[in-house]
């Protein structure tokens, strides 16, 4: 069946053959087109777009955020208490805390936690999610054990672990949210070592709604080989996998992101190095002799340096870097030199700018969240790593020309469609408004998303 979008506020009409754009042309033009049973589709003066596509987030988290406590807006201990004190959970989750926000401007900790409850098991996560809060229950519940409750980084998997069973009802949850947000692909990286067998058959399913592309958190080569004999099982049109991700440092935030110097706020602490150079060369390796794109979690200046002395040695690899906050003159060359993907996420702006000059200092801060520089020298997407930002890409692009380093809004709308698609190596068949792409669209009126077409089928219909 043929379907023509009219009213569109470009003057033109758009035919869709089945899950493709057949033609897009002046109104009398298409109408030539029409079949007997051709179906209608009022754009209402909308302004018609390729599909959205978030090129890094967190889709299950997504659904842990919107259906636990958000702890986002909490101003003080006092309110995380209060907002955790309304749940009815058997386990109960909190996600989004910052003690930057608190007006103790210190992190809650096990005591915090335990006043709420000394029975039920709590967890809080930080809004960058590499930091999480417990309370004795929970640590009981987990087998593990640190005084004040606080885990960092891989610390925190155990304590998460009780989550898992409810991960149909987060991820139809977080399909709901991006969907009503006009992303028509997200790119996720939610697969990792010990929950890949459990969610594979999860995200086929969910991919029959939104376009899902993983980007596969295993780093060890024996597991990466065993995990792509298993993969292809999954993978359809909408299904994909792409790079195996690997990270190399933490988050500016709570001061894990690796710096090449000392924080400006914290004297003797340079983040955390997730990997030795010897380990993610290593890993690096394994990605070119299995044929996979590679990406690392990278936020600070020591971490994406290393990752590009690794890169240089594999100069015909598919390689790419998440983040890419903290960076130096030497480094923004690196990177253009080297045409490293970067998949960045604007957005943070709103949070950071708040407390990047604080930790890293002024002469770095002035030539860190580079993101025009990015997109001008080298492959450049656009994501919100949400939950830790919220999926709105019309958010996200507004503050891409917010930042000091500014975007256009025409190299944002780019970035969010053809630029995503060219890190998950579609190219040819997403991205654009043009005849024999894929029929992923969005309709945008007054600032709000009207309308969400996936593969040529409605999704959204406000």
């Amino acid at each position: 069946m043929n379907t023509i979008i009219t009213n569109t506020c470009s003057g033109q009409d758009i035919l869709l053959e089945g899950s493709h754009i057949q033609a897009v042309d002046r109104p009398e033009v298409i109408a030539g087109m029409a079949e007997p049973d051709t179906l209608y589709i009022d754009a209402d003066q909308a302004q018609v777009l390729p599909g959205f596509n978030d090129s890094h987030m967190h889709l299950r988290m997504t659904g842990q955020m919107l259906t636990g406590c958000q702890l986002a807006e909490a101003k003080s201990i006092a309110q995380i208490q209060e907002i955790l004190r309304g749940s009815r959970e058997p386990f109960i989750h909190g996600m989004g805390w910052d003690q930057e926000k608190l007006q103790e401007k210190r992190m809650p900790v096990r005591e915090d936690l335990d006043a709420v409850s000394l029975t039920v098991p709590i967890v809080c996560e930080r809004y960058c999610t590499h930091i999480l809060t417990a309370n004795t229950a929970a640590m009981n519940l987990a087998g593990v054990w640190h005084e004040d409750g606080l885990f960092q980084e891989a610390e925190c998997e155990p304590l998460l672990e009780a989550l898992d069973k409810e991960a149909q009802r987060h991820i139809e949850a977080a399909v709901d949210h991006c969907l009503a947000c006009g992303l028509t692909t997200v790119q996720i990286a939610d697969l990792k070592s010990c929950n890949w067998r459990q969610l594979l058959p999860l995200y086929r399913k969910a991919s029959e709604r939104i376009r899902i592309h993983h980007q596969v958190n295993i780093t060890d080569p024996d597991e990466m080989r065993l995990f792509l004999q298993t993969a292809g099982e999954y993978e359809t049109d909408t299904h994909t996998f792409g790079p195996f991700k690997g990270f190399a440092d933490g988050a500016l935030g709570g001061r894990t992101a690796w710096l090449q110097t000392d924080y400006a706020d914290d004297p003797g602490n340079r983040g955390i190095q997730v990997m030795t150079e010897e380990e993610m060369e290593t890993f690096v390796s394994a990605c070119e002799d299995l044929k996979r794109p590679v990406v690392f979690h990278a936020i600070g200046d020591a971490a994406i340096a290393q990752i590009l002395r690794v890169y240089e040695r594999h100069p015909d690899l598919e390689k790419g870097i998440l983040h890419v906050q903290i960076t130096d003159e030497a480094i923004l060359q690196d990177l253009a030199r080297l045409q490293t993907a970067c998949l960045v996420q604007p957005v943070f702006w709103r949070s950071d700018r708040q407390i990047a000059a604080a930790r890293v200092g002024d002469r770095k801060a002035a030539t860190s969240y580079a993101f025009g520089t990015m997109m001008r020298s080298t492959l450049t997407s656009m994501g919100t790593d949400c939950p830790i930002e919220d999926c709105d890409p019309l958010e996200n692009i507004r503050w891409a020309q917010k930042l000091p380093d500014a975007l256009t809004e025409q190299e944002a709308l780019w970035g969010y469609t053809e630029g995503s698609a060219a890190v998950m190596g579609r190219s040819h068949d997403l991205g654009k408004l043009e005849p024999g792409y894929l029929a992923d669209l969005v309709f945008v009126k007054d600032g709000k998303v009207t309308k969400v077409m996936v593969n040529g089928k409605l999704q959204v219909n406000l």
